[in-house]
């Protein structure tokens, strides 16, 4: 704009001033103008260009200074060295001078050198020319060219003060504005990361919630499941016992088996309930898987609809899994039943079993090595999305959406499977179907004892052995001191700890002390710790249908009678520790005569 101003205010100068032929060096001054602005024009341009890359920011500014200054100098030169003698034209041509020294106040005032060297190249020269012309007005006139030079001098010094100033607040504001949108992106980071916590400590707070719910669960259910087994104990025992006694009548013999069988189902019951709150003991050995499923697809052959092919796949290798076998059935069928409902209109169910190492590609994640039993149930069905295949296992909801079966059903196999030392996986895609693996521990390098021996048989020699049953619940009690004493043993009944132990007291030595476990005031884990103080070495038989004792398969290495059992079970039993007092006895006896 400055550049703009200076052409055109030295063309109408010249227009003016050199229309006569005499006046031709005012051509050559427009013509000396038009080049210092074109060359002006360009360092311009250059520096716009490259003022960013320039690291000599001093020398653009002494290049702008002298720009400035050699324009000043030739409009005070020309008017020193060309104005004419007409007073007129003088003051035409300060009147020009001085508007430029005015417009360059606000145009330059932010670079106050380069303002005040043109000022002074422009003006001063002709303030000299008219004071030495020596005339009154002449001088008069140099005088007030001077008076402007330093008005226009104070006012350049008080713009660039407020230019300096506004530039740093400018400037200040700038590192203030990027220091807030500094806080403003760490603010928002933060911001993101609570969130991502809260998710994430909401999530943990569900499944807290969730399991605080399954441990409730559990809870409630053992408790049920303690009493009901001791009502079971007693219905299954007194059924037993009546059967012994019907002398061979029909009719009394199948209601009682009928009874018992009723019997076993509420056990299976119980148990089924502890499978789902995850508290059941399981009663593995090794066990042929192919056996299993042999059974299961008769059963579902004959109970799924005919529009369902039930297909097998069994590996002809396949070793023995370290499994429960009734529950290693439960679950197959569970699964069955889930892939059912996911066949609306029919389609193909296939159970496959096969041995498996586990691999990053195809197992669960938190599966221990080495060797596994897999069980496989897919079907063609309409499959699970994620969100719905996650809430098939949780246990407190019965998934029903895509066509899927039951949720519980899902959970207890979860659950069984985990308890078995192996894990669930399960892969599913919506349109194609489910499938779901079981991976179960082989059961090579383990052993089980089996006593299949009456007691009778096995009880030889300790037909007097001196027992006490201690259990709160009076029919398990009485149910257990009656079928004792009809295969020869003394037997003493205590409801109670105190009683027992003051029997123990008073009639040692015992040969073995049965007893419940969940009873007031002191279990039956202390109560063995009481009468083993009181006789060492004394044998013991835990009676329990508690799940907490229950796992592991017993309390401390002390022996364990699951409730609700058969008598002929818990004779068994028997017979197996007290026959190992004999031959311990017997081999004591046979080392102190030696």
């Amino acid at each position: 704009m400055v550049l703009a101003v200076n052409v055109v205010n030295s063309g109408l100068v010249t227009l003016v001033l050199g229309l006569y032929p005499v006046q031709i060096r005012w051509w050559i001054f427009f013509g000396l103008v038009l080049t210092l602005t074109a060359a002006r024009a360009i360092g311009w341009r250059y520096y716009r260009r490259y003022r960013k890359t320039a690291d000599l920011p001093a020398k653009w500014a002494l290049v702008a200074t002298i720009g400035s200054g050699l324009s000043g100098l030739l409009w005070g030169a020309t008017s020193t060295l060309v104005l004419p003698d007409n007073i007129i034209e003088q003051t035409f041509l300060a009147f020009v001078i001085g508007g430029m020294s005015a417009g360059a106040l606000v145009s330059l005032s932010y670079y106050l050198p380069a303002l005040i060297i043109y000022v002074y190249c422009s003006a001063l020269p002709l303030a000299m020319s008219y004071l030495l012309d020596g005339r009154t007005v002449y001088v008069a006139m140099g005088c007030m060219v001077l008076v402007f030079i330093g008005a226009v001098t104070f006012a350049a010094q008080q713009f660039n003060r407020a230019f300096v100033r506004g530039l740093r607040l400018n400037l200040d504001l700038s590192e203030r504005t990027e220091e807030l949108t500094r806080r403003t992106e760490d603010l928002a980071a933060m911001n993101a990361r609570l969130e991502a916590e809260i998710a994430q400590r909401e999530a943990a707070e569900n499944q807290l919630h969730q399991a605080q719910k399954m441990e409730a669960l559990g809870q409630l259910t053992g408790g049920i499941a303690h009493d009901f087994n001791n009502l079971l104990t007693a219905v299954i025992g007194n059924l037993e016992l009546a059967q012994k006694r019907t002398d061979g009548d029909l009719q009394t013999t199948r209601l009682l088996e009928a009874s018992l069988r009723a019997a076993g189902r509420g056990a299976a019951l119980v148990q089924d309930l502890l499978t789902f709150a995850r508290r059941k003991s399981l009663h593995p050995r090794a066990v042929d898987v192919s056996a299993i499923v042999d059974d299961v697809e008769k059963i579902l052959k004959q109970t799924l609809s005919p529009n369902i092919r039930v297909v097998t796949h069994i590996a002809a290798d396949l070793r023995s899994a370290w499994i429960d076998p009734n529950q290693l059935e439960l679950a197959i069928l569970n699964l069955a039943l889930n892939a059912r409902d996911a066949m609306h209109s029919g389609g193909r169910l296939q159970i496959a079993c096969e041995n498996r190492r586990p691999d990053v590609d195809n197992s669960p994640v938190d599966l221990a090595p080495g060797d596994y039993v897999t069980v496989s149930v897919s079907d063609t069905g309409v499959g699970m999305s994620e969100a719905v295949l996650a809430r098939a296992f949780e246990p407190f909801f019965t998934t029903k959406e895509a066509g899927q079966g039951s949720g519980i059903g899902l959970s207890m196999v979860q659950g069984f499977a985990t308890q078995s030392g192996g894990a669930v996986h399960i892969t599913s895609c919506p349109g194609k179907g489910t499938i779901v693996k079981l991976w179960f521990p082989r059961a090579e390098g383990r052993s089980t004892v089996s006593i299949s021996a009456e007691p009778r048989e096995l009880f030889i020699g300790q037909r007097n052995a001196r027992i006490i049953i201690c259990d709160d619940d009076g029919d398990v009690c009485s149910l257990v001191g009656t079928f004792l004493r009809d295969l020869g043993y003394m037997v003493w009944e205590a409801p109670n700890a105190a009683l027992a132990l003051q029997i123990l007291e008073r009639e040692r030595p015992v040969d073995l002390l049965l007893v419940d476990y969940a009873m007031p005031g002191m279990n039956g884990r202390a109560i063995i710790e009481h009468a083993r103080a009181c006789q060492p070495g004394l044998k013991t038989l835990l009676m329990t249908g508690y799940p907490e004792a229950l796992r592991d398969n017993g309390v401390s290495g002390i022996p364990i009678m699951p409730k609700p059992f058969k008598v002929a079970e818990l004779g068994r039993r028997i017979a197996e520790i007290l026959n190992q007092l004999a031959v311990d006895d017997s081999t004591s006896r046979y080392n102190t005569s030696h």
